[in-house]
């Protein structure tokens, strides 16, 4: 039955509660001070820097030092295994990133020198040319300006690998000139194709525009110390922009760490996240917290381009400049349902002196995904291919897919 209260007693009820939540208005209840990625950040700064990852440190929030436990999102084997084969092949320098596209988080961050030499963190420097990684912000451009897409032909002369004043005008006779699609010039690196897309198809401004998309010149947010990478172009003439497109020059600048970021955002439908190393920190002050949480720094490409760029990325890996690299695994991965593709690029470089080799890429399969960046440094003679150092990491982490596909196709 249903209880009525008589109106006197409903009416001092009803002023109670109206007092109790006139009270906690006025003096609401206090909420847990939450540390930024900026604590994190100023934090590990000295330590990461040095390649060290501590355990425990000291966070500084509003004057106050606190000591506490950090999390990382390091996938354990995958470092160990990663820092083996750096250690194995012995290049002069090496660096190596891969996160997880979906969130950003960091699962693998390697600094390597031969000699031991004090570079710093070389995966977070960004005073290395991006060379030919660049064609993929140049491909993004186009395409999703709905200016080219991968079966789009151009005509060109010249050879694949190196790029000529000459060969970028319309050809006097027809005699000499060869025809590509964009996902074949892509696989191959062609830089003349990709310079006439520079000048003919894709606008300065719109590099620009994409560059900066792909955090180009901009302020990366990440809780450790990474440089920014830098792009400018040497001059106004159509070869510097064919230079830009292309990658054939060294005015553009990166560092692994945002090579990884480039690769993750076309694994990730386009959407590029903010990379984090630190899971968590949990001090010993009572009422303190950090916890990561994934955050997208922006949606660099439509799902649409970011599908298009994956298709001449797998082209790389199957029949372009790292199919011997991954030749072994190509098979694997296609019985193991594995997606898998990247980007190669070479060139010389200053700082440090030596051949710069690069591997920007992703695989996938599923709800499980790795976006990767490879970089080695050689001064004279070649000791491992950055397209070797992803493959083997692709292959390390898929262990298990890779596995049970060898089984199900032993039991058919």
């Amino acid at each position: 039955m249903r209880k009525i209260y008589p109106p006197k007693l409903l009416v001092l009820m009803l002023s109670a509660l109206g007092l109790l939540a006139f009270f906690f208005w006025v003096n609401p209840r206090p909420t847990k001070p939450k540390l930024s990625k900026r604590e994190i950040a100023q934090s590990l700064t000295g330590a990461i820097t040095q390649n060290r990852f501590p355990s425990e440190g000291q966070v500084v929030f509003n004057q106050t030092a606190m000591t506490g436990q950090f999390n990382y999102t390091l996938n354990a084997e995958l470092q160990s295994y990663m820092e083996k084969l750096l250690g194995q092949y012995k290049p002069d320098y090496g660096a190596f990133v891969a996160v997880d596209p979906k969130t950003g988080a960091i699962l693998s961050l390697l600094s390597y020198t031969r000699e031991k030499k004090d570079t710093g963190n070389l995966a977070l420097k960004a005073s290395f040319p991006a060379a030919s990684i660049f064609k993929i912000v140049t491909a993004a451009a186009a395409f999703d300006k709905n200016k080219a897409n991968p079966e789009t032909v151009v005509s060109f002369t010249g050879a694949n690998h190196t790029l000529y004043r000459q060969n970028l005008k319309p050809p006097r006779s027809t005699r000499w000139v060869r025809r590509m699609r964009l996902r074949e010039a892509f696989a191959r690196s062609v830089n003349t194709v990709f310079g006439k897309l520079g000048i003919y198809t894709v606008p300065k401004e719109d590099l620009n525009h994409y560059a900066e998309k792909f955090q180009f010149n901009q302020v990366i947010p990440a809780d450790l110390p990474v440089e920014s990478g830098t792009f400018e172009f040497a001059g106004e003439d159509p070869l510097s922009v064919a230079e830009i497109a292309s990658g054939f020059n060294r005015n553009v600048l990166m560092s692994p760490l945002q090579g990884a970021m480039i690769g993750g955002a076309i694994a990730n439908n386009g959407a590029m996240m903010e990379p984090f190393l630190v899971q968590s920190f949990k001090p010993e002050n009572p009422g303190f917290v950090y916890q990561a949480e994934p955050r997208i720094i922006a949606n660099v490409v439509s799902p649409e381009t970011a599908r298009e760029l994956r298709t001449m990325m797998q082209d790389t890996v199957r029949v372009g400049t790292s199919r011997k690299s991954f030749r072994g695994l190509v098979k694997k991965s296609v019985s193991a349902e594995i997606e898998m593709g990247g980007k190669t690029g070479s060139l010389t470089g200053n700082h440090p002196k030596g051949k710069y080799d690069w591997f920007v890429g992703y695989a996938k399969q599923g709800d499980r995904a790795i976006a990767m960046a490879a970089l080695t440094i050689n001064e004279e003679n070649w000791r491992v291919k950055s397209s070797y150092l992803a493959r083997s990491a692709v292959e390390q982490y898929f262990e298990p897919e890779i596995k049970l596909a060898k089984i199900k196709r032993k039991k058919k």
